[in-house]
């Protein structure tokens, strides 16, 4: 693709973003080179595909422009955790690259339709040690997802129960930016691969956190209200409290 295509449609893939994604696109590409434009896909790839397989050779950069991903970690044999959800402009394979991984150390899955830009690992290394810039935006963001990750690992550690999964619909709430209610489309089998526990658990915690008031259901999904978030923080206060008393 030559640069002034890809530009162009780079450009209205900005437009379309929130204006805290399309400042950061634009400022992750600002210095790169002619040649490193030319050589990334713009690829768009359909929900639920699995797009970077664990343990396969990390040959490519996969940057999320547009549309929402899972991380699952299939390591314990026949169970997969669903440990990360991200939407927004994210990067992909960097830290396989940073570190001199030679296999990819998660299983990504779509979530919904996605369009990415993909460079291979050779032209990624060969560009992000030169360019100041890049390198410290990657850097940060790395940064900030394993201090995040510690952090989540930690609290999953003492949250059981119906206490993970107000703590994990809380996240999902301040995620999506909702001014009021939310609405939580997402199947029993996701909720268990997220949480770590069985579905049998997810239905006791779903419907006790409903008779709590912390929830609505409509069907197969799950509402959450200003309020019912509000409430969810505010009892996790309270566990947070406690723990660290």
């Amino acid at each position: 693709m030559v640069y002034q295509e890809i530009t162009a449609r780079l450009e209205e893939i900005s437009k379309r973003l929130p204006k805290d994604q399309a400042e950061y696109l634009n400022k992750y590409l600002s210095n790169a080179p002619y040649w490193v434009i030319e050589a990334m896909q713009l690829v768009k790839k359909d929900k639920n595909v699995v797009f970077i397989e664990e343990n396969s050779p990390a040959d490519y950069i996969y940057i999320l422009l547009e549309g929402s991903i899972r991380a699952v970690d299939y390591r314990v044999k026949g169970f997969a955790f669903d440990f990360m959800r991200l939407n927004g402009v994210n990067v992909f394979g960097a830290m396989e690259a940073f570190f001199k991984v030679s296999d990819y150390m998660t299983t990504l899955v779509t979530t919904t339709p996605c369009t990415f830009l993909i460079l291979s690992k050779k032209n990624y290394e060969k560009w992000i040690w030169d360019d100041k810039n890049a390198l410290r935006l990657e850097i940060e963001s790395m940064g900030s997802y394993l201090l995040e990750q510690t952090r989540v690992n930690r609290l999953f550690l003492f949250l059981q129960g119906t206490d993970r999964f107000i703590y994990m619909f809380s996240k999902n709430y301040e995620k999506s930016k909702a001014k009021g209610d939310f609405c939580l489309d997402i199947s029993r089998q996701e909720l268990a691969e997220r949480s770590g526990f069985s579905i049998k658990t997810v239905n006791r915690s779903v419907k006790k956190m409903e008779e709590d008031g912390f929830i609505e259901r409509r069907g197969h999904k799950i509402i959450i209200s200003k309020e019912q978030y509000r409430k969810m923080k505010e009892y996790l206060e309270d566990i947070l409290d406690q723990t660290h008393a």
